[in-house]
């Protein structure tokens, strides 16, 4: 058999333009295959990830539908309800406090988001801490995209465009203003000028009634209802500069940012969710805290009322079904599955064109490989029969024939697994440079299971593709061989 192989490389070695152009072809049909594979797989990679980035796949966002209704309202009960449910490993109650930050020249209109430690730490921390309870003061973990949020008020510029745009924000303050403080209703007090238009009505009928009284009375009654109309003026507007003394500051706390995420989607402030209960409680008037709820009667309810839920799911198979599971208990439900299978579903599309147009250069690949070895036995027909005069039987000159195909396959392919990762290298730079991504991201990434089975695929089609002129070599009979 060792021969048999020997003869093999001669006759390729021999034939180097025909063998040359065989292995061309095979490469261009693997190096299209791959790149275009690729190129699907990258994209639904880049896709997910903008997508995971927005929001976790495996994770619900729970609303109450009627926030009027206390049976509906999201409640510490409501989060045990969740997790007693199957296929869920984790329970987020999300409390938010309304309000405005600012740094140096910048204002944002955020939210202090509060959950518990536990959900803070399943986010990328890029720098800094998670914030701890301390059941004082609320510190800070900011979602990167935050900078977004903020900008000048006089220039109307973002400060993730300005010179400290590209620096983590840890180690700064906001002075956050908390917008929702409960105030007490004033009942509006009776106007003066009801009783004023009263009290010139019964002047009127007054006047009416003594016909008799001359002009020089009625004039004096004129003067002395201007007289009173700007007195009663006076009056509600120094009530009004009373009222505005008494009314309240704003509340504005110096709030330390410790930590940032790595993820510029996220427009989030987070902090403990124990500690901004503690804190909106000290900001509490008539028993009313910032942002809860009341009863009909204007009165605050004896628990805390979230603002939303995070269920995270086991599996992102299950989302779907813990979903409608929520939703039967009354509440409105969120999930990003449904944006996930859209792209999914296009990726599918896109992929499977590209496929197609890979396959169609595989097939030319396989065409040229056919054609190339009947006409290598066309060619060597003497030399079968010769082969065979000296003791070579069909397996033999089957397996030469095979072998041979089996190695233009293998070079092929290896050069076009080459190629297609020098097309990758190009095509990433220059789709980062398009995006604007940051360097050194990978879009185009050939998985090493690709190159293994585009590799195994072009020797064993290759095979397959010399099966027949191999057979057919192996049938020539010897005598008609050598006088042909």
């Amino acid at each position: 058999m060792g021969y048999i192989i020997r003869l093999s490389f001669a006759n390729l070695r021999l034939r180097k333009l025909r063998t040359a152009l065989t292995i061309v072809g095979i490469m261009i049909g693997i190096m299209s295959i791959v790149t275009m594979l690729t190129a699907g797989m990258g994209a639904r990679d880049a896709m997910v990830d903008e997508v995971e980035k927005v929001g976790n796949t495996r994770e619900i966002v729970v609303y109450s539908i009627n926030t009027s209704r206390k049976d509906l309202l999201l409640t510490d009960s409501v989060v045990s309800k969740f997790e007693k449910l199957d296929d869920v490993v984790g329970v987020y109650p999300v409390l938010e406090a309304n309000g405005t930050e600012k740094m140096e020249n910048y204002t944002g209109y955020s939210a202090l988001v509060g959950v518990p430690i536990e959900y803070m730490e399943t986010l990328n921390i890029e720098d800094g801490v998670i914030p701890e309870s301390n059941g004082s003061r609320p510190k800070l973990l900011v979602g990167k995209g935050i900078k977004d949020n903020l900008f000048n008020s006089k220039t109307y510029t973002l400060y993730s465009d300005s010179t400290k745009g590209d620096e983590s924000l840890v180690g700064n303050r906001f002075d956050f203003e908390l917008q929702e403080i409960m105030k007490t209703p004033k009942g509006e007090e009776k106007s003066d000028e009801s009783s004023s238009d009263s009290d010139s009505e019964d002047s009127s009928e007054d006047s009416s009634d003594n016909g008799s009284e001359d002009s020089e009375n009625a004039s004096s009654t004129d003067a002395e209802k201007k007289e009173s109309a700007t007195k009663n003026k006076t009056e509600d507007e120094e009530a009004d500069e009373k009222e505005a003394e008494e009314e309240p500051d704003p509340v504005v706390v110096k709030l330390n940012i410790v930590g940032e995420t790595d993820n510029e989607y996220d427009y989030n402030i987070y902090t403990d969710i124990d500690t901004l209960k503690m804190f909106l409680k000290r900001q509490q008037q008539d028993r009313k805290i910032p942002g809860q709820p009341l009863d009909k009667y204007g009165n605050p309810y004896s628990f805390w009322s979230y603002s939303r839920i995070i269920v995270r799911a086991d599996s992102v198979e299950d989302v779907e079904h813990l979903s409608k599971v929520i939703k039967d208990m009354g509440y409105q439900v969120q999930n990003n599955l449904e944006t996930l299978n859209s792209v999914n579903r296009t990726i599918n599309i896109v992929q499977l064109v590209l496929g197609a147009l890979g396959a169609i250069a595989g097939i030319v690949a396989i065409i040229g490989i056919v054609n190339t070895m009947m006409t290598a036995v066309y060619d060597r027909i003497r030399e079968i029969g010769l082969l065979k005069m000296l003791g070579a039987d069909n397996d033999d000159i089957s397996f030469m024939f095979l072998f041979e195909s089996a190695l233009l396959g293998g070079i092929g392919g290896a050069l076009g697994i080459g190629m297609s990762f020098l097309i990758d290298l190009f095509l990433n730079k220059k789709l980062v440079q398009m995006m604007e991504m940051p360097e050194g991201t990978w879009i185009m990434s050939t998985p090493l299971w690709l190159m293994v089975l585009a590799l195994v695929l072009s020797i064993v089609v290759s095979i397959l593709a010399g099966a027949f002129p191999a057979r057919w070599a192996s049938k020539i009979k010897p005598l008609e061989a050598i006088s042909s």
